[in-house]
């Protein structure tokens, strides 16, 4: 597939529409996204936009509950689904073409007319205290969140999307009110139709669906990142019959000129199979089910992290030969053949990505909404492209340092246990 053609107009209230055809689809998908997230929080509300986003299917003016919702795109043959993150939420609808509008008539209602209902608020607190304990007793999930914690410290990017069950049980309707004012409207949205439609097509549903009025405003904008004081090792004490540890980089944040480099990065060190640690730690010593590295960035920040789920016993030997990956691609240039490989490796996955209508829109909707510019495909390979491996080396350099590095670790280890002789990257 080559590169796709995309729309993108202002209409009332500032809302953004992008259409990106999709000529050989028989679907529509129709993504809403809008910035927010746990990152525009108090701390005093943390969890009330991942609350909001549940509360938005349980029913409005013309589906006035859950069943109506689940029934309208049950009915028509769509899936539907929604996610919350610390920068902005999305709700969007995958359908046939031939029912599109069911899409735009379903998500306007709950997004712009949801009745918050005060029973619903009340029997979905339960809900997601479940869901909020259902992560905390899974290690693979919770290891997650205390790392995050442990580099961001008592800020709204440290905080757990879903906040605490203490603050979700005090959630109430006029917190909804207030939350739902204060961030849904025209300049704080886009909305991006990918799949079997025109430009005109989607610009006229979006003008008929999302009315907004003349004055949008601007969109809203979260506290910038404040660099914290934090412990560089965080055990969370517990009995496992496996230890899960990350370690990891604080970095700069989105569109700076190193960011398609730690990608590169990222795939070399634990972004897939055949990458360095996989090799060395799984295939080669068995010390480990699962590692793989991640990198995401905010707007002003960025984490580059390594994680793994390993044998109580072998928890030492496989942070060491972790860290040694690390230290490795810090002295040593990545090959051209291994640079190549990654270069394909993520060119390769966008491509795939492209044959989704959802993974489309959400492609250009998320990069409009956060950075009020589009990347496309053709753009995004060729900057993978430009890399060299001098410039891999010296992102590892620049961000890979040993009084950087923090370490979160969960098992049946003491609180006391030092394990400060990893850091040892030079």
């Amino acid at each position: 597939m080559g590169e796709l053609e995309h729309y993108i107009s202002v209409l009332r209230g500032g809302l953004r529409c992008i259409t990106v055809p999709v000529p050989t689809s028989r679907s529509v998908t129709l993504i809403v996204l809008v910035r927010v997230g746990s990152r525009y929080e108090e701390k005093e509300v943390n969890g009330i936009s991942h609350f909001m986003e549940h509360m938005f299917f349980k029913g409005a003016e013309k589906y006035p509950d859950a069943m109506a919702v689940a029934g309208a795109i049950d009915g028509a043959g769509g899936s539907f689904n929604a996610f919350t993150g610390e920068e902005l939420v999305g709700y969007f609808i995958k359908i046939s073409s031939s029912k599109k509008e069911i899409a735009y008539d379903v998500l306007s209602d709950m997004l712009l007319k949801s009745k918050f209902d005060a029973d619903e608020i009340k029997r979905e607190r339960g809900v997601i205290v479940e869901e909020i304990r259902m992560h905390r007793d899974d290690p693979m999930s919770q290891i997650h969140q205390d790392f995050h914690s442990l580099a961001f410290g008592d800020q709204p990017l440290g905080w757990d999307i879903a906040g605490s069950e203490d603050v979700v049980l005090s959630m109430t309707r006029d917190r909804f009110i207030e939350h739902h004012k204060k961030f849904y409207y025209g300049a704080n949205m886009v909305i991006t139709a990918s799949g079997d439609l025109t430009q005109s097509e989607n610009e006229e549903l979006c003008a008929k669906y999302f009315a907004f009025g003349d004055n949008g405003g601007e969109a809203a904008t979260a506290k910038p990142y404040e660099k914290m004081q934090t412990r560089r090792v965080f055990v969370n004490e517990r009995k496992t019959e496996q230890a899960h540890f990350i370690f990891g980089f604080l970095t700069n944040g989105a569109e700076q000129e190193d960011e398609p480099a730690m990608k590169l990065l990222n795939i070399v060190l634990g972004g897939q199979m055949s990458s360095r640690l996989f090799y060395q730690i799984r295939e080669r010593r068995g010390l480990a089910y699962y590692i793989h590295s991640s990198f995401s960035v905010y707007h002003d920040v960025g984490q580059f992290k390594v994680s793994a789920g390993v044998n109580l016993d072998k928890l030492d030997e496989a942070l060491k030969c972790a860290v040694e990956e690390v230290e490795k691609i810090k002295t040593e240039k990545v090959s051209e053949e291994e640079l190549t490989r990654a270069k394909e490796n993520i060119k390769g996955h966008n491509d795939l990505a492209l044959e989704d209508t959802r993974r489309v829109a959400s492609l250009y909707g998320v990069h409009e909404l956060l950075y009020r510019k589009i990347k496309t495909p053709d753009q995004l390979a060729a900057e993978i492209d430009a890399v060299t491996a001098e410039q891999v080396q010296k992102a590892a350099q620049k961000y890979f340092l040993d009084d950087a590095m923090q370490l979160a670790v969960i098992g049946p280890y003491s609180k006391d246990n030092d394990w400060h002789n990893v850091f040892r990257l030079g």
